[in-house]
């Protein structure tokens, strides 16, 4: 079997309409993609090519693993279904579910039929760093992280059911499970943000307002010579918050600089400083090696020159003559 291949055809379908693990970009939850981002990717425009880190790829991997776990601890049976599903009156709405729990009073197996899964539960298979276990709240509740939340929620709009479980595996070593209900206002809401993301931006094809500077400089790349904008008097007010930030900035870096020059004074050639056994500070030695660029260009100037890359970005600034006005 070609996985590349399935992937491949996976990710072409997604850009057909909004699927569980774009909503949470939509809704500002996603710690990994801007709404901007996110229409790049739907209208064919991102310059980034889809690849799996390795996060992702042993999240798929372990998959299996996790469905097969959760369904020896809840004393249950799974499917897996490998259907795309989607609303019938908004073909757009689509989601990729990872198994559906069979329930033996509805169906022996699980069928999508007039709309809706032969089932009331679903299961949604996770792996988490152990960093984001605090993320998570008492198991068996719905305190999971929101863009987990969002998409299990709208997996729940688009097959009709009930209920979604979450199992997650945390650090690789600790397994959860959260239960998660259909709840008709939220998933209400959800859906009319998403809907109005997907017509007034994908298929009117206008972009969302950035949420985030890397949006920004996508965007506008170039700026165009001798054009002015005039500010309004929120815009100036603005920029004088943005003034006495990095004046604040500034001053509580020269802090940090005292009190760290205060601790290596006192610790010396000491390599670390400790407190009733613990480890309070470090002060080592750290080596890097660095091409000397300028001795490189003075007695190597074609290699150099062979080897250099000029790349261009826009620079946000503030005037000093706005700064002595302040």
């Amino acid at each position: 079997m070609n996985t590349q291949v399935n992937r491949d055809q996976f990710l072409a379908g997604r850009k057909k309409g909004i699927g569980g693990s774009d909503v949470a970009a939509i809704l500002g939850f996603s710690p990994y993609k801007s709404p901007y981002q996110l229409w790049l990717d739907k209208t064919g425009r991102s310059e980034r090519k889809e690849s799996q880190n390795e996060s992702a790829h042993f999240g798929n991997l372990l998959e299996d693993v996790v469905a097969k776990e959760y369904s020896r601890r809840a004393g249950v049976k799974v499917q897996r279904v490998t259907q795309q599903l989607s609303l019938t009156d908004h073909p757009w709405a689509i989601g990729n579910i990872d198994r559906a729990v069979i329930n033996p009073e509805i169906s022996g197996n699980v069928r999508f039929k007039d709309g809706q899964l032969t089932t009331d539960k679903l299961l949604e298979c996770k792996t988490a760093s152990e960093y984001m276990s605090k993320l998570f709240g008492e198991e068996g509740s719905d305190q999971v992280p929101d863009y987990y939340l969002t998409q299990c929620l709208w997996y729940l709009l688009i097959s009709g059911c009930q209920f979604i479980d979450l199992a997650v595996l945390i650090g690789g070593n600790k397994f959860r499970m959260y239960r998660i209900e259909r709840d008709e206002d939220l998933i209400d809401s959800i859906f009319r943000q998403v809907k109005a993301f997907w017509f007034n931006h994908v298929i009117a094809d206008i972009p969302p307002d950035p949420t985030c500077f890397d949006d920004v400089l996508h965007r506008w790349s170039k700026h165009v010579v001798g054009k002015q904008v005039e500010a309004t008097f929120e815009q100036v007010k603005l920029g004088e918050e943005l003034i006495a930030v990095q004046c604040r900035q500034k001053s509580d870096k020269a802090r940090e600089d005292e009190i760290k020059l205060q601790l290596a004074t006192s610790m010396q050639d000491a390599e670390m400083m400790t407190s009733q056994g613990k480890t309070l500070f470090t002060y080592k030695e750290q080596s890097s090696t660095r091409i000397d660029s300028t001795l490189l260009k003075k007695e190597q100037p074609k290699i150099a020159e062979q080897y250099s890359k000029t790349s261009s970005t826009r620079v946000f600034r503030i005037s000093n003559k706005f700064k002595e006005s302040v």
